[in-house]
């Protein structure tokens, strides 16, 4: 029992962690501005506390790819389970966006961090997009003459489009509610184009 107490208070302190940095960072911060007893501060616990969950700042990174990756390969898998690709894209592309909504710093964090300074996150935010587009993949509904690696490929497109659709979102006030309609309907608009271009230039060759 006391075993079981201590993992949850362990788990408990590793999402904190992740939170506090988060937290830190904001709208404008990178993960390179923080320092690790900065974090640890905000988590309420002392420095050395904080190598019992992460090796270094560089891990906490790893660790919120990992979370955001996961958190958009469950809602893909969601989708397909709610028959999202069957009735209208309009859906599986709210999904995504509700989650870019409920978790602005995360997903602040992962733009950033695309384009910063750090190579591993970058790799693994790459390697992240490219898991999520393995899994779109699965649901793409194309004639069967399209071959796998056209459909990986625009997949991959798609997971870029909404990516960077998602960068625009969040510069977007809070409550400015007919201008984030207008660019969901334009990141939708893009996927189906992705779609047709696909469908067209397998017919072409």
């Amino acid at each position: 029992m006391k075993l079981n107490k201590r993992y949850a208070q362990k788990l408990r302190t590793h999402d904190n962690l992740l939170e506090s940095a988060l937290r830190l960072m904001g709208e404008e911060k990178g993960l390179g501005d923080l320092s690790l007893r900065e974090v640890a501060g905000e988590a309420g616990i002392v420095p050395a506390a904080f190598y019992r969950h992460f090796k270094n700042m560089e891990e906490l990174g790893l660790s919120l790819v990992d979370e955001c990756g996961g958190r958009i390969q469950t809602i893909v898998g969601d989708a397909r389970n709610k028959g999202a690709y069957r009735s209208a894209l309009q859906l599986t592309i709210g999904f995504f966006f509700d989650y870019v909504t409920h978790n602005r710093s995360l997903f602040r964090f992962i733009s950033r961090e695309r384009t910063g300074g750090n190579r591993k996150i970058r790799e693994k935010i790459r390697e992240s997009m490219n898991a999520i587009a393995f899994e779109l993949a699965k649901d793409m509904r194309m004639p069967k003459m399209i071959p796998q690696l056209d459909i990986q490929f625009a997949s991959e497109l798609i997971v870029s489009i909404c990516f960077l659709m998602a960068s625009d979102f969040l510069d977007l006030a809070t409550d400015a509610h007919s201008e984030m309609r207008k660019l969901k309907l334009q990141t939708i608009k893009q996927v189906r184009l992705v779609f047709i271009g696909t469908i067209r230039g397998r017919k072409k060759r």
